[in-house]
């Protein structure tokens, strides 16, 4: 497959480690990152309590997601990213 028959790469899926205050719930903060454009796939599991905060793994899944977007709503909600701890990029071919 040559690089002019597929797509550009897309970012479909990020695995990270935030960190979030207690408010707005788990529930909401994940509904909130569903928003993101080309999210179609939110988990969050809780990993820590603190008695400030929560960490936790946020797994996100979709067709082409935007990464600035998911970061800047992810500050907006009152988190912080630890890291990044794992990503898939693809390139899919045209049909």
């Amino acid at each position: 497959m040559k690089d002019s028959d597929s797509y550009p790469p897309r970012l479909t899926k990020v695995v990270l480690d935030v960190l979030k205050t207690h408010i707005p719930s788990l529930i909401e903060f994940s509904n909130e990152i569903s928003k993101v454009e080309g999210v179609s796939k939110v988990e969050a599991e809780l990993v820590e309590v603190d008695a400030e905060t929560d960490s936790i793994k946020l797994v996100i899944e979709g067709e082409g997601i935007d990464y600035e977007e998911l970061e800047k709503t992810i500050k907006r909600l009152g988190a912080a990213i630890h890291s990044i701890d794992q990503v898939v990029v693809e390139k899919v071919k045209k049909r």
